[in-house]
């Protein structure tokens, strides 16, 4: 067998891999018919994808970044993604990934498993061609941390190292797009000095695991109540199951296209941590258009301009609400406490002196109908009983002749 023929058949081989793990894996987790999550394989890595998206996936539809480029692309944040590493050889990242830092030492760069460079891309993919989705922060920096062994397990000692790495490379975003189910006093504090240097961290909650058919686990970081918990939604608007105290803070599209960690072609992607780099991506335009604001004060426009759930109220696997991106971004002054701002995307309207309310104008004109209808009532009877003296005297063409 010739060497070309090799490459071909390992291609094929890897495609297979990964689409096997794509359909097996728990689609449940956004919603009936969602994609599957990130690609999960082991033994291999990712490679290029045959196919190259041409239209705008659903979840950029619904966030319509292209109405606050104009505002801001995220130009000067840096978003860590704390995962497998990011392929700095993805067309779509040109220039935008850091050397970044493996835990065990060296960059992280490359990434063999494909799952972190799909949610850098969501977060900051550049336009290649006008060819597929555009990340939401298509100006931000893209500083990988990779944390997984060589087995690409994590553990909480080593998820607690790549925060500590990502807060000292000084990134203003962190995006742990996975967890561990057993929290350690390393872990915690590893996410307190984060928020100590004001570093806003967003995590995807844990959207699968459950035993029996029943909600996963409690996930950390994201069960921190300093941590923004990310869970996703589905096109049918469905939320991904999570535990009742998972801490949910927030949901956000759990569906997209993710980018390969070669080549122009994109993979289908799903999940919780699909949503969490969504926000992330939002985070890194709020960042750059408001650079004034603390971690906690970008939360809290992430959090009060969500659209509400139907009803109202908090809701265990959405939150407060659903991530709008425009809302978080362009809001002027989000309220402090009581539900979100509704806010549209759109042109400014220049305000104008309100009139009087409705009910004021029913009332105006049901007062208005009652002395006419006195008056009309007054001119009658003096026409038929008054002496002619008190009636009003006649207009000259009405007196007889």
């Amino acid at each position: 067998m010739t060497g070309a023929a090799r490459r071909r058949r390992a291609a094929v081989v890897g495609m297979l891999l990964i689409i096997g793990v794509l359909v097996a894996g728990p689609a449940r987790a956004t919603g009936a018919g969602e994609p599957p999550p990130l690609p999960t394989t082991t033994g291999h890595c990712v490679g290029p994808s045959p196919v190259t998206a041409r239209e705008t996936p659903w979840a950029l539809r619904l966030l319509a970044p292209q109405a606050i480029w104009p505002l801001t692309r995220g130009a000067g944040v840096v978003v860590a993604i704390v995962d497998t590493g990011v392929s700095a050889a993805a067309p779509a990242l040109a220039g935008a990934v850091r050397a970044g830092v493996d835990v065990a030492g060296g960059r992280a760069d490359s990434d063999c498993a494909g799952r972190g460079t799909a949610l850098a891309g969501i977060v900051a993919a550049r336009p290649t061609s006008g060819v597929g989705p555009t990340g939401l922060a298509p100006d931000a920096e893209i500083l990988p941390v990779r944390i997984t062994d060589p087995n690409r397990r994590i553990s909480p000692a080593r998820l607690a190292t790549g925060i500590r790495l990502a807060t000292a490379a000084r990134a203003d975003v962190i995006l742990v797009a996975t967890g561990v189910t057993t929290t350690t006093p390393d872990l915690a504090a590893a996410v307190q000095a984060a928020i100590d240097r004001d570093v806003l961290v967003v995590a995807a909650v844990s959207d699968r695991g459950g035993e029996n058919g029943g909600d996963p686990p409690v996930g950390y970081p994201a069960g921190f109540p300093t941590v923004l918990a990310v869970n996703a939604i589905g096109v049918d608007g469905r939320a991904g199951p999570v535990a009742v105290d998972a801490g949910t803070d927030l949901a956000a599209p759990g569906a997209g296209l993710g980018i390969a960690p070669r080549g122009a072609g994109h993979y289908t992607v799903g999940g919780a941590a699909v949503a969490a780099a969504y926000v992330a991506g939002v985070a890194a335009l709020v960042r750059a258009y408001r650079p004034e604001l603390s971690q906690a004060e970008v939360r809290a426009r992430l959090e009060r301009t969500a659209v509400p759930a139907p009803g109202g109220g908090r809701d265990p696997r959405t939150g407060g609400g659903t991530l709008d991106a425009y809302a978080a971004v362009a809001a002027l002054a989000p309220r402090q406490a009581g539900p979100p701002v509704p806010i549209t995307a759109g042109p400014v309207a220049v305000p104008t002196v309100p009139g009087p309310s409705r009910a004021a104008r029913v009332a105006g004109l049901t007062a208005l109908g009652a002395l006419v209808a006195t008056l009309l009532g007054a001119a009658a009877l003096c026409t038929r009983r008054a002496p002619r003296r008190t009636c009003p005297p006649a207009r000259p063409e009405n007196v007889p002749g």
